[in-house]
C-alpha cells in the first residue's frame, strides 16, 4: 500500500525547503558581487618604511588570515551548507615556514594547525594538507618546492621530511632520521635540497631522490659552526645563507658547504640580532631577516651592513608578533606573522638607477 506524507510533515518539509532555497538565493546573489581587487593607492595613504618625506623602500600590502583574504570564494553548495549547518571557518593558526612558487601559489607550514595551507588565488583553490593519513603532520615547520613542482615539508618533532605534488596533495615520506629539521630550501643551481637540522647544528644536502649528498657544520661558535641554525635560503649564485640563531649571526656558504663569510652579533640595537629566524633575498641581493624578539624584519646588504628595519610590535597592519618565516617572490615579501596568526604581505621597491 502506498504511504502518504501527513499534511503536517508535508508543510514542515516545504517550509524547510523554502528556507534553504532562500538562503541559497541570498548567498548566491552575494557571490555574484565582484570582490574588490587591491588597487594602487597614493603613497601618502600607504604604510611605508622609511616614512615620508624619505623615499619609500617597503610598503605594507595586505594580510591573509582566511581564504577570503586571499581572494578565495566559497562555492555555491559550500555556502548553502554553511547556511544550514553552520559555518566552519578555515584560518591560519600558527604559521612558520612559507613558500611562494612561480605560479604565485602560497604554501604555509602551520605548526598550530598541524597542516600546510595550499593557496592558489589564480584558480580559487584552497586546500589543507594534513600529512600521511594514519599519522598526519606533528609539527610542520619549513616548506619549499623543486623545479618539478614537488613540495617538501619539514616536520621538526617527527624528525622527518615529507613531500607531495600540488595536483593530488598526496603526502609521501621523503627523509627520516634527522634530529630536528626546520628550515628547508631547494637550489636550482645544483638540484639539491638543503635542510637545517637545528639540534644537530648542521645543514644537510639531499638529492631530489632522497639520497644524502653531504652535510656541513658542527655545534660551536667558530666560523662554519652553528648554535641552533633555524632557517636558510639560496641566492641566484647558489650560495646558502643560514640564520645561526643562538650565535646571533648569519653565515654564508658555497653550494658545496664551504664557509664564505659571517656577519652579525647578539644585541638589542638595530643591526644586531636577538633571535634571527626566517631569511630571504630580494632582487637587489639584500637579506631580509625576521627577528622574533625584535618583532621586526631587518634588511642588510651583501656585506652585512644594516640598511633598514620594517615592522613593529603589535597586531595592526604592518605590525608583527614573533615573525618566523619569510619568502620573497618578484619583490613581494610574504611574512609568517606567527603569533598574530596570519601572513602579511609587503612590497619592496628597488632603487631607481640613473638619478
Amino acid at each position: 500500500m502506498e504511504r502518504k506524507m501527513s499534511p503536517c510533515l508535508g508543510r514542515l518539509f516545504l517550509i524547510l525547503l523554502a528556507w534553504i532555497l532562500a538562503f541559497a538565493l541570498i548567498l548566491g546573489a552575494a557571490g555574484c558581487a565582484v570582490t574588490p581587487e587591491l588597487h594602487q593607492t597614493p603613497m601618502l595613504d600607504k604604510i611605508l618604511w622609511p616614512p615620508p618625506p624619505m623615499e619609500a623602500r617597503i610598503s605594507w600590502v595586505k594580510a591573509i588570515v582566511t581564504p577570503a583574504d586571499a581572494g578565495i570564494r566559497k562555492g555555491f553548495w559550500r555556502r548553502v551548507s554553511d547556511a544550514v549547518f553552520g559555518e566552519t571557518q578555515v584560518r591560519i593558526v600558527r604559521p612558520y615556514g612559507i613558500h611562494v612558487d612561480p605560479k604565485k601559489r602560497i604554501l604555509v607550514a602551520d605548526t598550530g594547525g598541524r597542516v600546510v595551507h595550499f593557496i592558489d588565488p589564480a584558480t580559487g583553490r584552497y586546500e589543507l594538507v594534513r600529512g600521511i593519513a594514519e599519522s598526519g603532520f606533528v609539527s610542520p615547520i619549513g616548506v619549499t618546492e623543486d623545479a618539478g613542482e614537488m613540495v617538501y615539508v619539514t616536520d621538526s618533532s617527527a624528525g622527518k621530511v615529507y613531500r607531495f605534488r600540488p595536483d593530488n596533495l598526496k603526502v609521501m615520506p621523503f627523509i627520516s632520521g634527522l634530529q630536528r629539521p626546520t628550515g628547508i630550501v631547494y637550489s636550482p643551481r645544483n638540484d639539491l635540497i638543503y635542510v637545517s637540522d637545528t639540534v644537530a647544528g648542521q645543514v644537510v644536502a639531499f638529492t631530489t631522490e632522497g639520497k644524502e649528498s653531504f652535510r656541513f657544520g658542527t655545534a660551536g661558535e667558530n666560523a662554519g659552526q652553528f648554535n641552533r641554525p633555524t632557517d636558510l635560503t639560496v641566492d641566484g649564485l647558489g650560495r646558502i645563507f643560514v640564520t645561526d640563531a643562538l650565535n646571533g649571526r648569519v653565515q654564508t656558504f658555497s653550494g658545496n658547504g664551504a664557509h664564505l663569510k659571517s656577519f652579525g652579533e647578539q644585541g638589542d640595537a638595530s643591526g644586531n640580532f636577538a633571535k634571527p629566524k626566517g631569511i630571504a633575498i630580494d632582487s637587489e641581493g639584500h637579506m631580509h631577516i625576521c627577528d622574533a624578539l625584535f618583532d621586526a624584519i631587518q634588511i642588510f646588504d651583501e656585506d652585512g651592513q644594516f640598511l633598514l628595519s620594517y615592522g613593529s610590535r603589535g597586531g595592526g597592519n604592518g605590525e608583527l608578533w614573533m615573525p618566523s618565516g619569510i619568502f620573497i617572490r618578484d619583490d613581494m615579501i610574504y611574512v609568517a606573522d606567527t603569533y598574530n596568526n596570519r601572513i602579511q604581505i609587503f612590497q619592496y621597491f628597488p632603487e631607481v638607477t640613473g638619478r
